[in-house]
C-alpha cells in the first residue's frame, strides 16, 4: 500500500511529513512522536462512580452535575480545535470559566503582543531567512525534538546560502547538544534576566561596568553578530525565566528586536504549543474575543488574567465543579477537592472523578485539525489508527444536549 503523508499532534512543530502505511508511522527519528503514536487505548469505557455506562447516560450525569454548578470551571483543553470550540460552546452555557492549565507562560508572551506589539515570523521564515539564531534559556529540542532539523539544519532554504550562525544564552544545564550551536553563552539561571538587558544596552552603545555575573565580552560579540545579521531570531522559552521576571524578560526582548529592526532586521519566536496551546487560545480569541482565561459567567464573556486563572481558582477554592479535558495527553485532572468530569484519553489511567468519558486521541483514533507553534497555520490530523473512540467534540456535543437551551 503507498506511504500517505501525515502530521504529527504531539508538539508545537506538528511537523507534517510523517509517513503512513497502512497503521505503521514513519516518525522520522523523532521519539516525541514514536511515544505518540505508540499510545493504545486502556480503558474505553465511560463511567459514572467507576461504573460503566453508556457514553449518552455518561453526558446526562456529566451536564447534570456540572449544570447545577455555581462556578464550574472547564480545563486541561488538550484537544484538537474541533474539540476546543466545541468546549468554547459548552463554557458558554455552563457559565463557566475556560482556561487551560499552566496557561501563566502563553499568557505573559500574548499579554507583550496584546500592550506592546511583535515581532514575529513564520517557521517557513526562520527556515528560510534566518542566518543567526539566539536561542534564550532552553534547548528548543527538549520540547521540540526537530527544531534544528526543521528549521535551522534544513535543506534547500530560498533565501540563505549556508546554515545560520546559533547561539546559546542561559544556564550550562539547559545548553543544546545539537551540533548546530557553535556558540555558548552560559550564565546562571537567575542572571538570564540580566545577560538579556545587558544584550539591549550594548546594543543601544551603554558602556557597562564589569561584573562578575555576566561574560561581558562574549555579550559584546553576540550583539554585534545580531547588529550585522540580515535576518536575526531570537527564541526563547519563557519558562526559563523566574515567574516574576517575565514581563520585564518580555519587555526588553521587544526592546532589543526594535533596535535591532531599526538598522536590519529581527524577529521572536517564543517557544510552546504543546497540546494543541496555540489552538486554545486562537479560538478563544475569534470567538470570544480574547486568547484565554475567559469567564461566560455573566452572561458574555469576560477577560480577567488574574480572576480567571485555572491555577488560581483551584487553589483558591472558587470553583464548585470541574471539567478537565486531556486527549492529546493523558494528565491527570488536578487534585480541585470538587464533583470532577474528565473528558480523558483512553490510555489515560483511571481518574479520581465522578464521571470519566473516555475519547480518542486526534491524529490517531480520529480526524481533526491543530494549530502550529507559530500560530500561522491549522495542519489537518489524519487518523492513524482510526477507532469508535468519541472525539472531544462529540463528547462536549453530547453534555451540551443535555443542558438547557440558552435563555
Amino acid at each position: 500500500m503507498a506511504t500517505h503523508t501525515i502530521a504529527c499532534p504531539f508538539c508545537g512543530l506538528v511537523c507534517d511529513d510523517l509517513g503512513l502505511d497502512q497503521d505503521r508511522v514513519d516518525v522520522r527519528g523523532c521519539a516525541k512522536a514514536a511515544a505518540g503514536f505508540a499510545r493504545r487505548p486502556a480503558i474505553v469505557e465511560h463511567r459514572i462512580a467507576g461504573r460503566a455506562v453508556p457514553l449518552d447516560e455518561a453526558a446526562a450525569a456529566a451536564a447534570k452535575l456540572l449544570g447545577g454548578a455555581r462556578l464550574p470551571l472547564v480545563s486541561g483543553l488538550a484537544a484538537d480545535l474541533a474539540g476546543i470550540r466545541g468546549l468554547i460552546a459548552l463554557a458558554d452555557r455552563l457559565g463557566a470559566v475556560i482556561d487551560r492549565w499552566q496557561s501563566s507562560a502563553q499568557q505573559a508572551n500574548l499579554a507583550l503582543q496584546q500592550h506592546a506589539g511583535a515581532l514575529t515570523a513564520t517557521f517557513g521564515e526562520i527556515a528560510n531567512r534566518a542566518d543567526v539564531v539566539l536561542l534564550l534559556g532552553a534547548d528548543p529540542a527538549a520540547r521540540q525534538p526537530r527544531f534544528f532539523e526543521r528549521l535551522l539544519r534544513n535543506g534547500g532554504a530560498l533565501y540563505r546560502t549556508a546554515p545560520p550562525h546559533v547561539a546559546f544564552i542561559g544556564p550550562a544545564a539547559a545548553a543544546p547538544a545539537d551540533p548546530a550551536v557553535s556558540e555558548r553563552v552560559f550564565v546562571a539561571e537567575d542572571a538570564l534576566l540580566d545577560a538579556v538587558g545587558a544584550l539591549a544596552a550594548i546594543g543601544e552603545g551603554q558602556k557597562l561596568a564589569a561584573t562578575t555575573t555576566l561574560p561581558l565580552p562574549a555579550l559584546s560579540a553576540l550583539a554585534e553578530r545580531l547588529a550585522a545579521a540580515r535576518y536575526g531570531t531570537i527564541v526563547w522559552d519563557i519558562a526559563a525565566f523566574p515567574a516574576a521576571a517575565r514581563g520585564a524578560a518580555l519587555a526588553i526582548l521587544l526592546r532589543l528586536m526594535r533596535q535591532l529592526t531599526r538598522r536590519t532586521r529581527c524577529v521572536g519566536l517564543p517557544l510552546g504549543g504543546e497540546d494543541n496551546a496555540q489552538g486554545a487560545a486562537t479560538a478563544m480569541l475569534w470567538q470570544a474575543g480574547w486568547p484565554g482565561r475567559l469567564s461566560f459567567a455573566a452572561g458574555v464573556p469576560q477577560h480577567d488574567p488574574w480572576g480567571n486563572d485555572a491555577e488560581r481558582l483551584v487553589a483558591a477554592g472558587e470553583i464548585d465543579a470541574l471539567l478537565w479535558v486531556a486527549a492529546l495527553t493523558a494528565a491527570a485532572a488536578p487534585k480541585s477537592g470538587v464533583p470532577t468530569v474528565a473528558i480523558l484519553a483512553a490510555d489515560a489511567p483511571e481518574a479520581a472523578a465522578e464521571v470519566e468519558i473516555r475519547v480518542g486521541i486526534p491524529g490517531i483514533d480520529h480526524g481533526g485539525a491543530m494549530l502550529r507553534a507559530d500560530a500561522v497555520v491549522a495542519l489537518p490530523l489524519t487518523a492513524a489508527r482510526p477507532s469508535g473512540l468519541p472525539s472531544v467534540a462529540a463528547a462536549a456535543a453530547a453534555i451540551l444536549a443535555h443542558l438547557p437551551a440558552a435563555s
